[in-house]
């Protein structure tokens, strides 16, 4: 049946976010406010930020056998949301995830460099082939999906000047995985001073859906007309208010 998309809103719609950011500025703190009940795949052992909401977790050890038990756990998963037990999906994040599955990839196979480690065209091209499949699923699921994951600062050898900031992912895949999502966020942290003399600052959580320097953000719900501020405060919420706000001041203004 023919759909109108005049009728899409983030609340008619799966969101799919691909939500980057440096340690402590918040990305599990949004992916906690998302539409439950939910489920994450914890791979930061950081299940602590989502404490009394409605999420149920698995936590995965860093060995090869926490990789197995992910790809499990995942089958399982995907059933439930097709039997619609969960709205939100949770990967956090995507860092120890791929440190989890080179764990998998250097007990597949024995082969190992001169210095003991992986091998660049063995071991980092299985934990590719794992990493995307393994996501590639997870977005493809009927639900909210939002992938966490940090970032690395590229810098020059030489220099130290700053040459690019990515997503902790391996080789293309930092670039390719936000491709994959039409909503690609990046969440940062800002101190507020007070305006009462002797008050200390207060730290405020936000996410920008727009790109900053070296940041990149982008977000195909706002589209060219920009539905959406280049900076909405840190959760779903504020995300679906900021959305219809945009919706509401673009029919004002025709």
């Amino acid at each position: 049946m023919t759909e109108s998309a005049k009728d899409v809103t983030p609340s008619s719609e799966y969101i799919k976010i691909f939500l980057t950011g440096n340690f402590g500025t918040g990305k599990s703190v949004f992916a906690s406010t998302c539409p439950t009940k939910g489920y994450v795949f914890d791979f930061d052992d950081g299940i602590q930020t989502y404490r009394g909401l409605d999420f149920d977790y698995d936590t995965f050890p860093f060995t090869a056998a926490g990789w197995v038990a992910f790809e499990k756990q995942l089958v399982k998963t995907k059933r439930d949301v097709y039997d619609g037990k969960y709205e939100t999906v949770v990967v956090d994040s995507t860092s120890s995830m791929r440190d989890i599955a080179m764990e998998r990839a250097l007990q597949l196979d024995p082969k190992r460099s001169e210095e003991g480690g992986p091998i660049w065209n063995v071991h980092f091209m299985m934990v590719r082939n794992l990493l995307e499949g393994k996501l590639r699923q997870i977005i493809a699921f009927p639900c909210n999906v939002v992938v966490i994951a940090h970032l690395f600062v590229e810098k020059d050898e030489k220099t130290g000047a700053v040459i690019g900031i990515e997503p902790l992912l391996t080789g293309q895949l930092s670039y390719m995985v936000p491709g994959y999502f039409g909503e690609v966020y990046c969440a940062f942290s800002k101190q507020i001073p007070s305006k009462v003399a002797g008050e200390p600052a207060k730290t405020v959580y936000y996410i920008r859906t727009s790109p900053r320097g070296y940041y990149k953000a982008r977000s195909r719900l706002s589209g060219v007309l920009r539905l959406l501020p280049d900076e909405i405060p840190n959760s779903y919420e504020a995300l679906v208010k900021a959305y219809e706000k945009g919706l509401i001041k673009m029919k004002g203004d025709k």
